[in-house]
């Protein structure tokens, strides 16, 4: 009598660890919040000659993994086509060019502050899962690339992208990958 006792107790407390394991560590409302900020501070990047936010922030957290991060941007917006303007001049195409080579430095400082400001609002991510970030770049078809990233992914733990923020580690630390 007491064994099946015992095995439905056993039961019922493995019933219970399995739906806690289940539920996220990370709640919807923490990964929209996130999403925003990243969208705002994309934005703000050139008040005066913003960029394009062309895919808002989507964020998702993964279990045991941690919560990712993407978004696409038009660096600098170029001149459309039209009935008035049908083609795009060799000079737009090295203006935008130029413009976004200079911008590839510094949405990268960004996108690493970023990265170490989710870290501390992220709360209830645990310390050794990643916290990633990729932002994909938007292109015309008549855009010279060279020397221009499709995509910028950086990842790390949450840890160590605090102690990153505080000067305790390395930036380093931060996986950096352009493809």
């Amino acid at each position: 009598m007491r064994a099946p006792v015992l095995a439905s107790l056993l039961l019922i407390g493995a019933l219970k660890s399995g739906l806690a394991a289940d539920k996220p560590k990370v709640n919807r409302l923490m990964v929209k919040s996130m999403e925003e900020s990243f969208d705002n501070r994309l934005q703000r990047l050139w008040p005066d000659d913003p960029l394009q936010v062309v895919g808002l922030t989507q964020g998702v957290y993964i279990s045991s993994f941690g919560a990712v991060f993407m978004s696409e941007v038009n660096l600098a917006q170029g001149p459309g086509i039209s009935p008035f303007h049908p083609t795009v001049t060799p000079e737009e195409v090295k203006r935008i060019h130029d413009k976004k080579l200079a911008r590839v430095k510094k949405l990268k400082e960004t996108m690493e502050a970023m990265l170490m400001d989710s870290a501390g609002s992220l709360d209830s991510v645990p310390a050794d899962e990643q916290i990633a970030l990729g932002i994909s770049l938007f292109y015309w078809n008549w855009e010279n690339r060279e020397g221009l990233p499709q995509q910028i992914v950086m990842h790390a733990a949450k840890k160590l992208l605090l102690q990153a923020k505080t000067g305790e580690a390395d930036k380093a630390a931060i996986v950096w990958q352009e493809f």
